[in-house]
């Protein structure tokens, strides 16, 4: 290759690369202003740039978790989160000892069991275990891999029976999953990022899925007092309110 092919090429990654970082800028900006659907196009722009780009890649596959999250249709829910999982698996590759690509891999994959059957719902389980450890072992300040433990476990002891024996199947024995352990790493969440209101949802949905109205009582309250900061706290806050009406009954 000759020099100045060289030079070529060189200057046309950094010059790509460059837009991509903007892009990727541009698409955060957004989501501060709430703007989902022009940060989604930022970040899948900055991808068209530069392919590889580890930020763009875990953001967007954020980004799609959240939309789905939002949708209605459960098809189109699917399928964004089937992408996401395809990109957390990349950003993975890209990265695979940084923390953002395996916590990112843990909520899509969790997300997409939504949409499967019993079986295969247990087997992308497995896999959200797993991802959501890989991601606290390389970043143990990472908050929404331990959200992420805290309903794993929750879900894992309130399987019906027939998922149980196959969940036995797919680990060797039933994996060790309690309530306790949901709500301590659900607090462990809350500890590590306070204003983050699905943390805070989720540990009154367990407090309540415990029968431990009081806290969930105050758990619940307290989101639903918290300031928006993110796309989604609005879904979250109809969990919240959905919740402590039954979370109520039991207090009256």
């Amino acid at each position: 290759m000759s020099r100045s092919l060289w030079l070529a090429l060189w200057l046309f990654a950094a010059v790509s690369t460059g837009y991509a970082q903007q892009e990727v800028a541009d698409g955060d900006a957004a989501l501060a202003r709430f703007d989902l659907d022009a940060a989604l196009k930022s970040y899948r722009a900055a991808l068209v740039h530069s392919p590889d780009n580890y930020e763009a890649t875990w953001k967007l596959a954020r980004g799609l978790c959240d939309e789905s999250i939002l949708l209605k249709d459960p098809n189109q829910q699917k399928q964004l989160c089937t992408e996401a999982v395809q990109l957390a698996r990349t950003a993975v590759k890209l990265r695979p000892d940084d923390s953002k690509g395996h916590v990112y891999l843990a909520v899509a994959v969790g997300k997409l069991a939504l949409y499967e059957g019993g079986k295969r719902k247990v087997e992308l389980a497995n896999e959200v275990q797993k991802e959501a450890k890989r991601a606290i072992h390389r970043n143990d300040k990472e908050d929404l891999a331990y959200h992420v433990l805290g309903v794993w476990n929750r879900e894992m002891v309130e399987l019906n029976w027939v998922l149980r024996k196959f969940a036995e199947l797919v680990y060797g024995k039933f994996p060790a999953a309690s309530m306790d352990d949901a709500i301590h790493d659900l607090e462990q969440a809350v500890q590590l990022a306070p204003k983050t209101v699905p943390h805070r949802v989720e540990l009154g949905i367990t407090f309540a899925a415990a029968r431990r109205w009081s806290e969930a009582n105050d758990n619940l309250e307290k989101a639903l007092a918290m300031p928006k900061t993110w796309v989604t706290d609005d879904y979250y806050w109809d969990q919240a309110r959905q919740t402590l009406k039954r979370v109520k009954s039991h207090l009256e």
